[in-house]
């Protein structure tokens, strides 16, 4: 008998390993809602909606709606597949509030294309939510990661995650999302996701137990200590709380985000996000109140696609609510953003928690079950470095490189016409590490630096930042080289044998 069941628990532990949720979890937690769509991929009975499809679809609906929506091709997927930017107005007033919605940033995700899709037909004809045209313009990307969503495939087609790739930009389609938050400017960037419920690292921490993420949705926005604290407050207080009513009143599921990271053989959970590198925080950074939403279903297949589908929908709408509502308050904490002068945190760290209660669903008992974990906490980040902000920073005619990055995010750039001696502020690099781990093809370059005031001779041709400029923030944790996911530590910018870098801060 023991052997029977030992058996059974085999095949079951097998079948919900490959299925990421059996039939009794389904139907307990994850039922779908009783919505008819009329999206793509709800008028066939297999498989996600294409971008022919999603294409056609739009098409219809700017021929239905013209005197409401535009379509724009705001860029080309690395394959050259145009790439769609939706925008929804009444016209009217120019000064409305901005806000920009993305999906499908990563290919195999495609809850949120579906989601905003719907979203784009409930906007343009349910009276409830047309009205919020009289004070919003939307711009909407439904499908970022064209390429990657076609070959239903995570990454971009040359391999790289355009969630890891937000500092570098060294993808046509990241350099196209930040080629439209400069032209947009929006007050509100959300980008919908999706993540995988089911992961081997969960049996590390529940002895053995196979256990599944219970959340349909999980919140990430910045805790970046160099996003401005008015942003970050606005987030939490009105977008999260008021999402998080409309969860209970819908019945889903919900927490902040986290994931986890095997740290020297020992099951880590990173509880929220800090890293310029993904969206929500690099959006921040840009000054605009910014989020990421990751929904249950990678690896789910269609199974509970209505669900994901339906909560990709009001989590848009939410957040739209919580705009119009909030339009004067928002508007404020933007422009602070904008014209903050604070000091510059160079590195920080998240801090540690034992005993960090998560909770999951046992698939075996298909109950809830809570596990102490070790966490660590990005909300509350400890500040290791700080510098003064300077006026500036040079770059030798060299960085060319950098130079165009800056360029692709919106940042001016100046070209030195004539060769110069100025008293600058150098950096000397006392000790680098290099990452054990790839990210976005290549291993980082962890280093420590000093700095110290030198006559510096800088050739005609090399480049001078300012950071009198709205994207200023943003320009110092890309520039410092201990800055996680900067340009030294992506090396976009070396390191010589003596440990200098032809990069300088203008102090006086």
């Amino acid at each position: 008998m023991k052997r029977f069941l030992l058996i059974i628990s085999a095949v079951l532990i097998s079948y919900s390993v490959c299925a990421q949720q059996t039939r009794k979890v389904t139907r307990t937690f994850f039922p779908n809602p009783e919505i008819e769509f009329g999206t793509p991929a709800f008028n066939k009975k297999h498989g996600f909606t294409t971008y022919k499809e999603m294409m056609d679809y739009l098409y219809g609906l700017s021929t239905a709606y013209h005197d409401r929506m535009s379509f724009k091709i705001v860029g080309r997927s690395q394959e050259g597949v145009d790439i769609p930017m939706i925008k929804i107005s009444k016209g009217g007033d120019v000064n409305k509030l901005r806000v920009l919605y993305t999906g499908c940033v990563h290919g195999n995700e495609p809850a949120g294309t579906e989601g905003l899709l719907y979203f784009i037909k409930q906007l343009l004809s349910d009276k409830k939510l047309t009205s919020l045209l009289d004070s919003i313009d939307f711009y909407i990307i439904p499908m970022v990661n064209v390429d990657g969503h076609e070959d239903g495939e995570r990454f971009t087609s040359n391999g790289i995650d355009l969630n890891r790739d937000q500092t570098m930009l060294s993808t046509p389609e990241a350099r196209m999302m930040h080629r439209v938050a400069s032209s947009v400017s929006p007050h509100v960037y959300v980008d919908f996701h999706e993540y995988k419920p089911l992961r081997a690292s969960y049996e590390e921490v529940s002895d053995g137990a196979l256990v599944t993420n219970p959340n349909d949705f999980m919140f990430l926005w910045s805790s970046n200590p160099n996003v401005s604290s008015g942003l970050r407050n606005v987030v939490e207080r009105l977008y999260v709380s008021e999402a998080s009513s409309m969860a209970k009143q819908e019945g889903l599921v919900h927490t902040t985000y986290f994931t986890t990271k095997n740290n020297r053989g020992e099951v880590v959970f990173n509880i929220g996000g800090s890293s310029p590198r993904s969206s929500s925080n690099i959006m921040a950074l840009r000054g605009m109140v910014s989020m990421l939403v990751e929904i249950r279903g990678v690896g789910l297949g269609r199974t509970s696609y209505k669900r994901r589908v339906y909560t990709v929908y009001k989590l848009a709408e939410s957040f739209a609510q919580t705009t119009y509502r909030n339009g004067s308050e928002i508007r404020k904490v933007v422009k602070m953003a904008m014209n903050e002068m604070k000091d510059i945190v160079v590195k920080f760290k998240s801090k540690a928690q034992s005993d960090y209660p998560l909770t999951f669903i046992d698939m075996l008992s298909c109950k809830k079950i809570e596990l102490l974990v070790e966490a660590r906490i990005a909300q509350n980040s400890e500040v290791m470095l700080e510098r003064t902000r300077p006026k500036g920073y040079y770059l030798n005619a060299s960085e060319s490189k950098a130079a165009d990055i800056l360029r692709a995010f919106g940042v001016v750039v100046e070209e030195i016409k004539e060769p110069v001696s100025l008293e600058l502020e150098t950096y000397s690099v006392t000790s680098m590490t290099e990452s054990h781990e790839f990210v976005a093809g290549i291993l980082p370059l962890n280093v420590n630096a000093e700095t110290k005031m030198e006559k510096v001779n800088l050739d005609k041709g090399s480049y001078y930042v300012s950071m009198s400029q709205p994207l200023a923030t943003l320009i110092a944790i890309l520039l410092e080289p201990e800055s996680a996911n900067g340009f030294v530590n992506y090396r976009v910018i070396g390191v010589d044998s003596d440990g200098n870098i032809g990069l300088y801060r203008n102090v006086k």
